[in-house]
């Protein structure tokens, strides 16, 4: 049998057992092991191994611990809550691990977690709702679409009011729960696929399919549209989530999420559950050093169940997170791909700020941090995969444009500034004029360069801990004053080229209209804004 013939057998039968997926990593090497996840298929029986028992893995019952104003968005009041879910995960479910963890007197596993609401006070209002995979407790989605800088579980005081209520004020309700380890008290360290469970469960919460107690009473939906969304380790949790099955109710197989967005994911997946054991690796919640990025057909191979997937690759995610062995344009009709210009993490607006960030990093030399945010173009896509799934508060929003990459070319020989995969041949976006990337979504601080972005990622660029994260920080070189009249004479027609540049992106989708005010004001900041000294 040819070798690629015995790979597609073994990954059908990968499919269905953890035993053939080791089978098949000892056959072809753990190169391999992105290809095979454990999962149970869509259109599977909910039936599970044990005995016939039906799955009945469920949030139960919530107590909400505070609420408050969340402020009027067109028209309509919006309310915040917060509290904690109560839930069990029941047996046969693709926990690894679960087998050890204590027990209930019906052999299911209870847990509990922290979880916030916000939404209209009238339920029913809106029909589609974002959920958070938070990272490291935090909702950065929520802090990067709304502009705000919310923090730590949700409390009283964690809540920012938002600068422009983008979700809010498109019919959207957004909410989230605690799914990590060492955040969410109920997710035991040996067994952290339970926070895929977590997700999933409160997922179906919102759509309406499980029956809860709560105290005091309370109503969120029901949601018929669901979208996960995600930036950086919770753009992994996304991709483990879906490549290891969870996407499918366990009752009825059908899809619980529509759509997932995750920033920064670009195939790479955390060491939580059944990937995990597959590589014969302890569980931790992050990547895997020298762990290969899953292929879009590893995460996206269930049609039944698959939600609409768009992955977004920042300009640092090249260098850190091996974003080339995923960046193509997708075959699958139901995914995206876009390339951005910007860096993974944008640094404050004001330089002083920004150095204070670099200090960790770098060797200690204190350097501008590149400032450009994705944050308009996220909450275009935001909008338009709405439109895509078919939500009615979306209907007037653009469409979603065609995938848009970077053309690459060859990784740097240094691994100062990369980060290498042994024995894998990596890439990294070719650059023109300016150090500018080619290709990729064309923003018009690359068209229209106002600094050179380099180097583009600030050593240490490794992925080897949870806290090893400056390579997704880039330097700023400012152009002196100077050269900036060179180029274009003034500000004015500075601005005016960006104007022009902007327009094309609204045009073609990939920036709302309403963002065009706020990013000339920006553009302007950073025209004016000294260089390093």
């Amino acid at each position: 049998m040819k070798p690629e013939m015995r790979f597609i057998l073994c990954l059908r039968l990968a499919r269905t057992s953890l035993a053939a997926t080791v089978l098949c990593a000892a056959c072809f090497g753990q190169s391999q092991i992105h290809a095979m996840p454990r999962a149970r298929t869509a259109g599977a029986s909910p039936q599970s191994s044990q005995a016939g028992t039906k799955l009945q893995s469920r949030i139960a019952g919530f107590s909400i611990t505070g609420s408050q104003p969340a402020g009027t968005f067109g028209g309509i009041e919006y309310k915040r809550i917060w509290g904690t879910v109560s839930g069990f995960v029941a047996p046969g479910e693709a926990v690894h691990g679960l087998e050890a963890l204590p027990r209930d007197a019906n052999g299911n596993f209870p847990y509990q977690s922290q979880f916030e609401i916000i939404a209209p006070e009238k339920p029913g209002t809106n029909s589609v709702i974002v959920i958070e995979a938070e990272n490291r407790g935090n909702p950065v989605l929520l802090n990067s679409l709304h502009g705000v800088s919310e923090s730590g579980p949700p409390t009283e005081s964690s809540y920012a009011a938002p600068e422009n209520g983008f979700l809010f004020e498109h019919g959207t309700s957004y909410a989230r729960v605690q799914w990590q380890t060492g955040i969410a008290a109920g997710v035991p360290r040996q067994a952290e696929g339970v926070g895929e469970v977590i997700i999933r469960d409160f997922a179906r919460l919102l759509a309406g399919r499980t029956q809860i107690e709560s105290k005091p009473p309370a109503d969120f939906g029901p949601y018929p549209t669901l979208i996960l969304g995600g930036i950086s380790l919770s753009g992994f949790f996304i991709n483990t989530f879906l490549a290891e099955g969870f996407n499918a109710d366990p009752l009825d197989g059908r899809a619980v999420f529509q759509g997932a967005i995750a920033v920064d994911g670009t195939g790479n997946w955390l060491a939580i559950n059944q990937l995990a054991a597959a590589a014969g690796i302890e569980e931790f919640p992050y990547l895997v050093p020298d762990g290969k990025p899953l292929a879009s057909a590893a995460i996206l191979h269930r049609p039944a169940t698959d939600p609409f997937y768009i992955d977004i690759a920042n300009y640092t995610d090249f260098y850190r997170l091996r974003a080339s062995l995923t960046d193509a344009v997708p075959q699958n009709a139901r995914m995206r791909r876009y390339d951005w210009p910007s860096p993974h993490a944008a640094a404050p607006l004001d330089q002083n700020l920004g150095r204070v960030r670099a200090s960790r990093c770098n060797g200690g030399v204190l350097v501008d941090l590149n400032p450009i945010s994705y944050a308009p173009y996220l909450r275009a896509v935001m909008l338009e995969l709405e439109h895509e799934l078919g939500v009615a508060s979306a209907k007037d929003a653009p469409a979603l444009p065609l995938s848009t990459v970077f053309k690459l070319g060859p990784a740097p020989a240094s691994a100062a500034n990369f980060n290498p995969l042994p024995g894998t041949s990596l890439q990294v976006p070719l650059t023109g004029s300016d150090d500018q990337p080619v290709g990729g979504v064309r923003f018009p601080e690359s068209d229209h360069p106002v600094a050179r972005p380099a180097p583009v990622s600030l050593p240490p660029v490794v992925t080897s801990s949870i806290e090893a994260t400056c390579g997704n920080l880039g330097e700023w070189q400012k152009f002196p004053s100077y050269e900036l009249e060179k180029r274009y004479g003034s500000a004015v027609d500075y601005l005016k080229l960006y104007a022009q540049s902007l327009d094309g992106l609204i045009k073609g989708g990939y920036v709302l209209a309403s963002d065009r005010e706020g990013m000339l004001a920006t553009a302007k900041v950073l025209y004016f804004r000294p260089g390093a000294n």
